[in-house]
């Protein structure tokens, strides 16, 4: 099972964050190669709420289904995933006066055996892991330019 962990400090309030992180339909605007969110289930408590993610990388379209297991608004985000990979992806949001520190902490595994873990050792796991990178700046600049007041 591969494992990616990654933390940034985003300047912006722990709140802001986890509602720019808990809402689905913001995914394509910071979440590299997210192409679509389809079956959006949602409820007041969250937990068992359910989206499909569809994403390209590497000329490889993955359709995965996200199920939330654990919602503790504003520090926790915990989901589980399964289509063309399964595993959780957990976000934890630790406020720091103005500013929030927020940690990714992804477990996978490619489907397709030793053939899968081959192809995931060699491409898909440096990928995976500049991905999740880039996606935590991207929401740092999402969550920033988001609190900065706009024009009178």
């Amino acid at each position: 099972m591969a494992e990616i962990h990654e933390s940034i400090s985003v300047n912006a309030r722990a709140e802001r964050v986890f509602d720019i992180v808990d809402d689905e339909q913001k995914y394509p605007s910071y979440v590299p190669n997210v192409t679509g969110v389809a079956d959006v289930v949602r409820s007041q408590g969250r937990v068992r709420d359910s989206v499909r993610i569809i994403y390209k990388v590497l000329g490889v379209t993955f359709d995965e289904k996200f199920t939330v297991k654990v919602h503790q608004r504003p520090s926790r985000i915990g989901s589980t995933f399964k289509g063309g990979m399964t595993g959780t992806f957990d976000w934890r949001f630790e406020p720091q006066a103005e500013q929030t520190r927020v940690t990714v902490d992804v477990n996978y595994k490619l489907a397709g055996g030793a053939v899968g873990k081959a192809v995931d050792a060699m491409l898909l796991e440096r990928t995976n892991q500049k991905t999740i990178q880039q996606m935590l700046q991207n929401l740092s600049r999402l969550a920033t330019e988001a609190k900065a007041p706009g024009p009178a």
